[in-house]
């Protein structure tokens, strides 16, 4: 898939997903940070199969990127068709990671994603 259509469809993506799961009002804007633990909550009680994976990847990558890019300053590129997050640190540093195998690492390992995104913010 085209990395830069999955940038572009993310925030829309992520908009129609939590409003079918409860955690969205419609129509309200978007509030990630207020999503994040009832998120993380959500889908640590989701059993996803194999066939769902690519879908819950996608979902948690795109809320991963946009929670980082709303809240910590973070920019979004690609790379060798690559999406990468990168996060600026103290002194002028920055993390930089695909947060779709961070996803997958995360749902693969029943990971916290709140957990997660409040370290990468420290």
């Amino acid at each position: 898939m085209d990395p830069y259509k999955v940038l572009e469809e993310a925030r829309p993506m992520l908009d129609a997903v939590l409003t079918q799961a409860g955690l969205q009002v419609p129509g309200e804007p978007l509030d990630l940070d207020a999503l994040r633990a009832p998120f993380s909550q959500w889908l640590q009680a989701q059993a996803v199969g194999r066939e769902d994976l690519g879908f819950f990847v996608g979902l948690v990558g795109a809320f991963i990127s946009q929670y980082l890019l709303d809240l910590a300053n973070a920019s979004v590129q690609v790379e060798d068709e690559r999406i990468s997050v990168r996060v600026p640190l103290a002194g002028g540093r920055e993390r930089r990671f695909d947060p779709y195998a961070a996803a997958s690492s995360l749902i693969l390992k029943k990971g916290n994603v709140a957990d997660f995104l409040a370290s990468v913010c420290a």
